[in-house]
């Protein structure tokens, strides 16, 4: 029992490295520096990236004799760490019950753009597409619950039909790279 618990731990521990990187695509980091945030010990942070590194979610550079740390954001295995994560911090929001309770009559509600593609950084807005026969949209709300930046587009089926012909290059990037958070992709 006590081993599990310490590989538990490690891998609780490797997961809150982990999310630096994911929350921070962008950045590089020190081994130092990025301990120093993580409020952990040098050691642990290092033999967590040493194995990102193997596994080439995270890059190992060396700039003036100093190693960096980097997201390595062109790795299918990273940008799918990041969709999960994207896709589980939209859950513990309720993102999916809030719109459901907000908008009656929602039969679809999916993540599309950068979050879906796991290319969301800080400063990125999140991208949802509803179909629903309700014209009122929750966006002001949705954005403080969120808090971020927040592009809610609703359609009624009969508009969204409608999209899938004047407007053919958004709806493939809807149905094709949008991820269900609610219903059915709603492909015409």
């Amino acid at each position: 029992m006590y081993e599990i618990m310490i590989q538990l731990y490690q891998k609780i521990k490797q997961l809150t490295i982990l999310k630096l990187f994911i929350e921070n695509p962008h950045n590089s980091y020190y081994l130092r520096e990025s301990a120093r945030f993580l409020k952990m010990d040098p050691m642990t942070v290092k033999r967590a990236l040493t194995l990102f590194v193997a596994d080439e979610i995270v890059l190992k550079t060396e700039e003036k004799n100093q190693i960096l740390y980097k997201a390595n954001i062109d790795s299918p295995s990273f940008r799918y760490l990041k969709i999960s994560y994207n896709l589980s911090w939209l859950q513990k929001k309720g993102v999916p019950e809030f719109l459901k309770s907000h908008m009656n009559t929602v039969t679809s509600i999916l993540l599309f753009g950068s979050y879906a593609k796991g290319e969301n950084d800080a400063e990125s807005d999140v991208d949802i597409l509803t179909i629903s026969l309700s014209k009122n949209t929750p966006v002001t709300e949705l954005s403080k619950l969120l808090k971020r930046d927040l592009n809610l587009i609703n359609f009624t089926p009969a508009e969204w039909s409608q999209q899938s012909k004047t407007n053919k290059a958004f709806y493939l990037d809807v149905i094709l790279d949008g991820i269900v958070l609610y219903g059915t992709k709603p492909v015409v």
